[in-house]
């Protein structure tokens, strides 16, 4: 690394208040549609679950302690919150992918190879969910790739107005083009954290508020994806892991939600 972790945390600036102050609002007025039993409790150890965090949806297997998963889920907001101060998330999303990955690799993430290039259907339309489980299946398990349909199963179950979509709208999606991942995360047997990250960004011809699940010809969407495992060091993330929790403040809270996990029937 080019920088000692600590030092980068703290030299690493993200958005304050009041920029995310309209999106705030309203994700505080929005409205808790899940109850705790169906999202279950989303930091417990070895429990299933998942999370909409900003523009990404988690899921995390069985294998993870709630440590793990909260410094997936920290560690993964930070890396957002200092790409969305650095780059508009959507008029350079190129840029922001870059800054992203390169803010994992800092703060103890490997640093894979993450190349873009363009998904093709092979049909003469394009479902976003569909694309997304093609995409994962070169380089995820099968159960990985279950917990993923189950996630956005889950999203799909909840209304427009619940605090799960409001955030995800707020941060995947702008008009008719958007930015966000999808990260199955599991614990191999020698306890490494192993995140799978797909990296998203597409430009449609319409916008449409519930674009995971919307079909769209094959002419009228280009999507540009990359997806590759992530390894956490979780030695040089220790030495951040409260450095980045006093930095993301309450923000850890306001821009993250517990999801059902429902399995397509």
């Amino acid at each position: 690394m080019s920088m000692d972790a600590a030092a980068f945390v703290a030299e690493t600036a993200i958005p304050d208040r009041s920029a995310l102050a309209e999106q705030l609002r309203n994700i505080e007025a929005a409205i808790e549609v899940a109850t705790p039993e169906e999202v279950g409790n989303a930091t417990a150890d070895n429990t299933e679950s998942a999370q909409v965090n900003a523009g990404s949806l988690t899921s995390f297997t069985q294998n993870l302690s709630g440590q793990s998963k909260a410094d997936v889920k920290n560690s993964t907001l930070f890396a957002q919150l200092a790409s969305d101060y650095a780059f508009d998330r959507y008029t350079a999303p190129m840029d922001w992918y870059k800054n992203y990955v390169g803010v994992l690799g800092q703060i103890g993430w490997n640093q894979p190879a993450f190349a873009f290039d363009t998904y093709t259907s092979g049909g003469s339309t394009v479902k976003m969910d569909e694309a997304v489980l093609n995409i994962l299946a070169a380089i995820a398990t099968g159960d990985e790739i279950a917990m993923v349909a189950a996630t956005m199963e889950g999203l799909k179950g909840l209304s427009d107005d619940s605090k799960q979509m409001t955030i995800w709208n707020a941060n995947a999606s702008s008009g008719n083009n958007g930015t966000y991942q999808i990260m199955p995360v599991d614990k191999l047997p020698n306890d490494d954290v192993v995140m799978v990250m797909t990296g998203m960004q597409f430009r449609a011809s319409t916008s449409h508020g519930r674009f995971l699940w919307w079909s769209w010809s094959s002419t009228s969407i280009e999507i540009k994806r990359a997806a590759n495992r992530f390894v956490l060091n979780e030695d040089v993330y220790a030495a951040v892991r409260q450095a980045i929790i006093d930095k993301l403040g309450d923000l850890a809270q306001k821009l993250v939600a517990d999801i059902p996990i429902r399995r397509p029937v």
